[in-house]
C-alpha cells in the first residue's frame, strides 16, 4: 500500500513539475525589443529622468534633439524580420 501512495504521489508531482515548464506562448524577438527600445529613444522617451515620468513634452523635444545630434537626421527606422516598421505598442 505505502509503494501505491509513493507512486500516486511521484505520478502527481512529475505531471505538476511537467506543466510548469510548458509556458507556450512567444514574447518579442530580441531584434524586436531593440528596434522598440531605439524607436523609443528617437521619439524621445528614452532618456528620460527617474524622477518624472512619463517625460515632459520640454524632455521629448530635448531628447529628440539629442538622439539628431548624435545619430542624424537620416537614422533609418528600424525594422522587423516581417519587413514593416517597430511600432509603440505601449498605449
Amino acid at each position: 500500500m505505502k509503494k501505491l501512495a509513493i507512486a500516486a504521489v511521484s505520478v502527481a508531482l512529475a505531471t505538476l513539475a511537467g506543466s510548469a515548464f510548458a509556458d507556450t506562448t512567444s514574447g518579442l524577438t530580441r531584434a524586436q525589443v531593440r528596434a522598440d527600445l531605439v524607436n523609443a529613444q528617437r521619439e524621445g522617451m528614452i532618456p528620460s529622468t527617474d524622477t518624472q515620468y512619463p517625460p515632459t513634452a520640454q524632455e521629448i523635444a530635448q531628447n529628440k534633439a539629442l538622439y539628431q545630434a548624435q545619430f542624424g537626421k537620416s537614422a533609418e527606422p528600424q525594422r522587423w524580420a516581417t519587413g514593416t516598421p517597430a511600432q509603440n505598442t505601449q498605449g
